[in-house]
């Protein structure tokens, strides 16, 4: 199996439904806020996951936004490296095929790891419209402020902002000292606390977690993904992991149960919650 589509899949396996785009949106605006793009989505029309190659997976924002009583849809894209010839061309027939629904102009930002030697591109689709694209370079931002700020916040009971999350998020794009998996398990271990603090709804916890993972998947072989899926499996709560690491030493039903209820409650699947903790698929059901 391919570890980076079973750890799409694993997370957030209803990626289109109603709550899971309301959600986009919101982090969505976010992550403008974060790298300082002038709009705000007013309206989500579209969130695409795409696998286009061997280790090349991306995620797409895309809505509606105004900007000085004008219309405009936007188009947010990460990406690790510059966009390519072949890219732009397939950006540029996106485009065209959003402007048979929308009669806005279109703007496309692209967040990466590389500088461009361009701040943007302009391309005429019509004698109405100008599609301009933007690239971002990530590497701008510095993981270790990102880690400051925020476990500063969690310290001193500040608020967490969208912005906040998002940082999280795309850190694996970002300037960072340690390695891509020490990063995204810092990440990880924070947007738990933040999702314990703010004691967010469990789908909420769940679709941020998934674009943590989705954002990120892209810049990790799949041996650092089985790795990244490995230590998160421990990322519970410290009485999850005292249950988890006691019943598999004793041998305890009770605490494996307890321990199976709130792996389903976190979202994983029932497979792997037999997996963990050594109950069969009946005892799980039961003990529910």
């Amino acid at each position: 199996m391919n570890m980076k589509n079973n750890i799409l899949d694993k997370n957030y396996p209803q990626y289109n439904d109603y709550y899971f785009k309301s959600v986009l949106r919101q982090r969505a605006n976010g992550l403008l806020k974060f790298v300082g793009i002038p709009y705000q989505i007013d309206t989500m029309i579209l969130s695409e996951y795409t696998t286009v190659g061997p280790g090349i997976s991306r995620i797409d924002f895309a809505g509606d936004v105004k900007s000085d009583e004008k219309k405009i849809t936007l188009i947010l894209e990460c990406q690790s490296e510059l966009p390519t010839d072949e890219d732009i061309k397939r950006f540029f027939q996106y485009v065209s095929s959003l402007r048979i629904f929308k009669n806005n102009n279109v703007e496309l930002y692209i967040l990466c790891t590389k500088k461009p030697s361009y701040d943007k591109k302009e391309f005429v689709i019509n004698d109405e419209c100008t599609y301009t694209m933007h690239v971002i370079s990530l590497k701008d931002f510095k993981a270790r402020e990102i880690f400051k700020c925020i476990e500063d916040k969690l310290k001193n009971n500040g608020k967490i902002t969208d912005e906040d999350i998002a940082s999280l998020q795309v850190i694996v794009y970002t300037d960072y000292e340690e390695s891509e998996l020490e990063v995204l398990l810092k990440a990880r271990m924070l947007l738990e606390k933040i999702a314990e603090k703010s004691k967010m709804d469990i789908n909420e916890k769940k679709a941020i977690i998934y674009l943590l993972d989705v954002l990120s998947v892209n810049m990790l072989d799949d041996e650092k993904v089985e790795k990244y899926e490995e230590e998160t499996y421990m990322l519970l709560n410290p009485t999850d992991r005292y249950l988890l690491k006691k019943g598999k030493s004793e041998g305890k039903f009770e605490g494996k149960c307890d321990v199976a209820q709130n792996l389903l409650d976190e979202g994983f699947p029932i497979e792997q919650v037999v997996e963990l903790t050594g109950l069969s698929k009946e005892d799980i059901l039961n003990a529910k």
